[in-house]
């Protein structure tokens, strides 16, 4: 099945989910490097926050998903850890707050926090960042990742993310986020069904994995 499904790639189609507030590029690169590899395979991307892109894996609408962990793994899909990143934030680079080599969720505390989030899932996205992670300030929210960074370099808020991205205008910096005097740290993963194991899924998180792989080697 797995030969025949090569031999006629021109047929296949991969849906892959994505996170819809990663701010780093491994993703990217990846999906260069896969459809420079096999350049009859047909990819549709989908983004969404974490909540939905694991019901789109669940109700089969999408092969693939590229997400944060939230909760236990389950045994009926493929979980392999792509990355466990320390956070950041990124916040206005005039602001007194980026002249911290490190910050705390209490300096932050009135600073807004801005979320990037489907409007269906706000609320979703608040009560993690405030539950789980511990925030206990306000909450802007952004479209994408373009929109929440002209509200940071307008001075609206910060945004938490996994990367430490160079901007080129200097006008955001990014700084380390602590709890305790420890990193708060974020893990990716891939994921998809073990009985939706086809060929370009695994090569796919392989190639995936590489990248993340590579950032890492680099950072260090």
């Amino acid at each position: 099945t797995e030969a025949a499904k090569i031999a006629h790639s021109h047929e296949a189609l991969l849906h892959i989910g994505y996170l819809r507030d990663y701010n780093g590029n491994e993703f990217g690169r990846a999906l260069d490097i896969f459809l420079s590899k096999y350049t009859d395979v047909s990819v549709k991307i989908q983004q969404g926050n974490h909540e939905e892109l694991f019901d789109l894996l669940r109700t089969d609408k999408t092969d693939f998903v590229f997400n944060d962990q939230r909760r236990a793994f389950s045994n009926e899909y493929i979980n392999i850890i792509l990355n466990i990143s320390e956070s950041c934030i990124e916040i206005a680079a005039r602001s007194p707050i980026a002249q911290l080599e490190q910050v705390t969720l209490q300096d932050l505390k009135n600073t807004p926090c801005i979320l990037v989030s489907s409007e269906a899932q706000k609320n979703t996205e608040q009560n993690y960042y405030h539950d789980v992670i511990g925030f206990q300030g306000d909450f802007l929210f952004a479209e994408n990742l373009e929109e929440a960074r002209l509200l940071i370099i307008g001075g609206n808020g910060f945004m938490i993310g996994a990367t430490s991205n160079k901007f080129a205008d200097n006008s955001i910096r990014c700084i380390p986020l602590f709890r305790d005097d420890a990193p708060i740290t974020q893990t990716y993963c891939a994921f998809w069904k073990k009985d939706n194991t086809s060929y370009y899924v695994r090569e796919f998180a392989n190639i995936l994995k590489a990248q993340f792989e590579n950032s890492q080697s680099q950072n260090h």
